[in-house]
């Protein structure tokens, strides 16, 4: 029979750490729950990447076929030889929006899509006020919620001529996480009062023939084919991110189905992607993939999801069912830790968090469904674990008092018996001072002339690889990656201390890696160029801040552009690493004068170096 008063103080505990957990799980959102998307990562990692039979990318590098620089003209030759192919669906993941004056130009391209169903992408801008043409129908059903849908006053879209011919425009912007990574797209937007599909979602829509989306439901669902799919109160889609392997597998080269048309057969029938992986393009993006996935290989990714109706989907309930899963946990593990043996209320203890965590692997894997493995099952452990050990505290407490009361008065086997049951005797979007580093690779554009899109994509995979790795390993957080540069901040979003000193010891950690990765005899054959950093510190505002087309957590001030200058500036000075003044003021660490510099936008600055890197000659 259990004895409820000797176990209810260690029961109470587990019951205490339970509540607050699962309360705190169930009403934690996800933003705020870092260890979640770093465990979604791992889930969907797991799961089957779907086939992508249906769906082709043609990427467009820096050069056509005659070895110019890529132009409108050339953009039209290549959607005439792709139309010739007879795909199902061409999706540009590339504004084209310049140039729109009438001309040969874009009459040939404008007649390319007449041949072929299109949709054009587009991108959120302030500074426009117009939307999108054509205008999707969009047939909502009652109660439909999207309390949270992406929404712009404006976007950045193709030409009149283009839209005219065109079967749909969508969207084509992306957005990360607190951490960068891109990670869901979205399957709805919302410009001016006009709404339209995700890019990848459109190019689905027009491959099954439908003329409109059906919405409804809260949470929100969308169906384009088959089953309606879950899209939530922001309506979003989470896609499962393809590997290198496959993006080359369906990728076709720009220039050379220009130089051989014939090379387009592969793409009748297919949902056929174009777009960039050319870094000069802006269109790199971290996923949980690669530190560099082309948007273009993203929606890629989507699309081949949608097609086969298996989306990693974090159901409009799941925290609820996390708090629960929280709740029960903690009660079975803290009675089990409280009622039995140690050794034996170990292994439940163990195995009910264990049990969490296979059922969230199984319920990824078999529906797709996304729950946190992690915080239930550590709570379970948690509420278990202080069970114990508030016994175990209890139990030696009462068997040295009671032994030191009355060892010498009873015989061994009665003081054991009340050590075993004590009770017999009678007897609780902010202001935050950043520390910014900007870096860049000196000639890099020169130096990788010329080489081809998957191998130019390999080399800054692995150079960005290592470049992250030591900016995370110093505390510091990844802003952006654009073109050949590393954007960090350091003391945000969370509180770093001496974060001056820290982003100048990454700055040398990653000298050093910039260093030795040109030694590389393949780099060396390259004439890659060496790594170029400027750090300044200061007042910035940091948050989900900047232009309607780009939304994602980063920092602007006065710091961040300084940063910015400093690595320019050190071509000018020789040196490697530049260090603005509020920096040099603020380090702890041996820092060296490069001297007082005219530096753009900012006059008359002090600029140092860390000690032991000697500037070279300026180039």
């Amino acid at each position: 029979m259990i004895d409820w008063r000797r176990i209810g103080p260690s029961l109470s505990v587990a019951l205490i750490l339970a509540c607050i957990g699962a309360v705190t799980v169930a009403a934690l959102p996800d933003e705020l729950a870092p260890w979640r998307e770093l465990a979604f990562d791992r889930l969907v990692a797991m799961q089957e990447i779907p086939t992508d039979g249906a769906i082709m990318v043609v990427d467009i590098g820096p050069e056509s076929d005659a070895g110019l620089p890529w132009q409108r003209v050339d953009t039209a030759r290549l959607l005439t030889a792709v139309a010739a192919a007879k795909p199902a669906v061409v999706a540009f993941d590339i504004v084209l929006g310049a140039d729109c004056a009438p001309g040969a130009t874009n009459t040939i391209l404008a007649n390319a899509m007449a041949e072929v169903p299109t949709t054009l992408g587009f991108l959120f801008a302030t500074n426009e006020r117009t939307a999108p043409k054509p205008e999707l129908t969009v047939a909502a059903g009652e109660g439909l919620a999207l309390p949270q849908v992406w929404q712009a006053v404006g976007a950045e879209h193709a030409c009149p001529a283009f839209e005219q011919v065109a079967r749909g425009s969508a969207a084509a912007t992306l957005a990360g996480g607190m951490d960068a990574i891109i990670r869901q797209v979205p399957a709805l937007v919302v410009v001016g009062q006009s709404a339209y599909l995700g890019l990848a979602a459109d190019a689905v829509r027009l491959s099954v023939g439908r003329g409109s989306a059906l919405l409804g439901g809260d949470p929100a669902w969308m169906r384009l084919s088959g089953a309606p799919l879950e899209i939530g109160p922001a309506a979003q889609l989470r896609f499962h991110p393809s590997t290198p392997a496959r993006w080359q597998a369906r990728t076709l080269d720009a220039a050379s189905l220009l130089a051989n048309p014939a090379s387009a057969l592969p793409l009748a029938g297919k949902i056929v992607f174009i777009g960039s992986s050319d870094p000069g393009s802006g269109a790199l993006r971290a996923t949980a993939a690669s530190p560099v996935h082309p948007s273009v290989q993203i929606h890629a990714d989507v699309a081949a999801s949608l097609l086969s109706g298996h989306i990693p989907l974090r159901l409009a309930n799941a925290r609820k069912v996390e708090g629960l899963a929280a709740l029960l946990g903690g009660i079975l593990a803290g009675t089990a830790g409280a009622v039995l043996a140690p050794a034996l209320g170990g292994i439940l203890v163990v195995g009910t968090a264990l049990a969490w965590l296979t059922g969230t692997i199984g319920l990824a894997l078999q529906y797709g469904w996304l729950f946190d493995p992690v915080a239930p099952g550590a709570i379970t452990l948690l509420a278990g674990l202080a069970a114990m050990l508030t016994q175990a505290a209890r139990t030696r407490r009462a068997e040295t008092a009671m032994r030191r009361r009355i060892a010498q008065l009873l015989p061994p086997d009665v003081v054991s018996r009340l050590v075993r049951q004590p009770d017999l005797l009678r007897l609780e979007g902010e202001e935050r001072q950043v520390t910014a580093l900007f870096t860049d690779i000196e000639g890099f554009t020169q130096s990788l002339r010329g080489v081809e899109p998957r191998a130019f994509v390999a080399i800054l995979d692995a150079y960005f690889t290592g470049m992250s790795r030591i900016v995370l390993q110093h505390g510091g957080m990844i802003d952006k990656l654009v073109g050949d540069a590393v954007h960090a901040l350091f003391n945000a979003p969370a509180n770093l201390d001496h974060h001056v000193d820290k982003a100048i010891a990454c700055a040398i950690d990653m000298h050093e890696f910039g260093e030795a990765f040109r030694q590389q005899p393949e780099m060396q054959a390259l004439r890659f160029g060496r790594t170029r950093i400027g750090i300044e510190t200061g007042v910035v505002i940091l948050g989900d801040v900047g232009a309607a087309d780009k939304i994602d957590y980063t920092a602007h001030g006065a710091a961040i552009n300084m940063a910015a200058r400093l690595e320019e500036a050190n071509k000018g000075l020789g040196s490697s690493i530049c260090i603005g003044p509020a920096a040099g003021a603020a380090a702890t660490m041996p820092l060296v004068s490069l001297g007082i510099i005219d530096l753009r936008s900012f006059g008359d600055v002090a600029v140092f170096t860390p000690a032991g890197m000697q500037p070279r000659a300026p180039i």
